[in-house]
């Protein structure tokens, strides 16, 4: 790990490539397990995961990850690899994937943490271009500018910038009128990412968070716990009434938006997006998080378990990530195990010790909806 940076990158492209063969010659099941030398978070659209990891001594990555055509490209520059604050780490906050282009959020930093937004395409992976300056947050209380919040799904891509502050902080830097108690969001806005350009879609005084996008569609949690659909120029389609903090998350495709509602019980309860419709709701277990959904099926995890739920009658496939799982180092906390479902399949995400996996199961292979494994993107 501390050669030079040219020696390290070809030994793990190298041991990428080899990853990608999961299955023994003559009886290929489809599945394919990506090795990586860190703890990977995953996006994915149609048949690729975009597959990023936190910061090694010296280097962090970022791959294009295409199981069924074996492929591994490197996201990455050379000049974005390298990581300058040891102690604390540089890395990818988080990322997003729409057709071949990914974006993501770049950090570095001590107690003040810098933050911005690149962006480029699987074909031209070193012409990159950064959407947003440097944004700079405190890292213990998180006050400060922020980017994140990258969503991706065919030709939709798009990203949050917003400013936190503490109201109850004598240096104060809230807007006024701003009540006196928690964290507080202001100044959030939605953008889009068209080619090298970001477009403004909407802007808020409020907390305008982006959850999940789908089929042209973005789905957005407001400061008094709503949940808004908008088209990707930003006009309305329709709301949700929740109150604060009872949506502890929230999926959306093109025929469900799936809430988990902290009500008198979890639940998970399926909306039509096409005509608001409350569907149906179902019992969630403690602690679940809601990963993704994809025609018919819910993805969601508890602890190290991945969980493929059919919606339409409650049945689930269990994927077990068979190792000790250590604690979360990703910033911001993100779940151990990550996971979403495209119409190739399920890729999901684990660790093993210090070192990162990513698995594609095939739609196939999952056999709970047989329109799950129409054509992808």
């Amino acid at each position: 790990m501390s050669r030079r940076l040219a020696s390290t990158a070809s030994i793990f492209v190298a041991l990428l490539l080899v990853g990608t063969a999961g299955a023994r010659p003559g009886r290929d099941s489809g599945t394919r397990t990506l090795r990586i030398p860190r703890p990977a978070m995953v996006a994915a659209d149609g048949s690729t995961a975009a597959v990023a990891t936190g910061c090694g001594p010296r280097v962090y990555w970022l791959y294009a990850w295409t199981p069924v055509r074996r492929s591994v490209v490197s996201m990455a520059p050379s000049h974005q690899r390298k990581c300058y604050f040891e102690s604390t780490g540089d890395g990818v906050w988080e990322h997003g994937i729409a057709g071949k282009r990914i974006a993501w959020v770049a950090f570095t930093g001590g107690n003040l943490r810098q933050s911005w937004l690149v962006t480029a395409t699987i074909g031209k992976p070193r012409s990159t271009t950064t959407l947003t300056g440097p944004l700079d947050r405190v890292t213990g209380n998180g006050v400060g500018d922020w980017v994140g919040n990258v969503h991706g799904d065919r030709s939709l891509l798009v990203f949050n910038t917003w400013s936190l502050c503490d109201p109850l902080d004598p240096a104060n830097s809230c807007p006024k009128g701003t009540p006196r108690g928690d964290l507080h969001i202001y100044d959030e806005k939605v953008w889009r990412i068209v080619g090298r350009r970001k477009r403004l879609v909407l802007a808020s005084s409020d907390e305008a968070t982006v959850l999940s996008v789908a089929s042209g569609r973005i789905l957005l949690r407001r400061a008094d716990g709503s949940l808004e659909l908008r088209r990707a120029d930003g006009s309305l389609i329709r709301s949700y009434a929740f109150r604060p903090g009872k949506v502890r998350g929230a999926v959306l495709d093109a025929s469900e938006l799936v809430v988990l509602d902290r009500g008198e019980r979890l639940t998970w309860r399926v909306f039509d997006p096409l005509t608001g419709a409350e569907r149906q709701s179902l019992p969630a277990p403690p602690r679940a998080v809601a990963l993704d959904v994809e025609r018919g099926l819910l993805v969601y995890s508890l602890g190290k378990v991945v969980h493929v739920l059919r919606l339409a009658d409650g049945r689930e496939k269990t994927y077990v990530a068979s190792v000790i799982l250590l604690e979360s180092t990703v910033e911001g906390g993100a779940p151990l195990v990550q996971a979403q479902l495209e119409p190739s399949g399920l890729f999901y995400s684990y660790r093993v010790g210090s070192e990162g996996r990513v698995r594609f199961v095939p739609s196939r292979q999952i056999g709970l909806v047989v329109s799950l494994g129409g054509k992808g993107s």
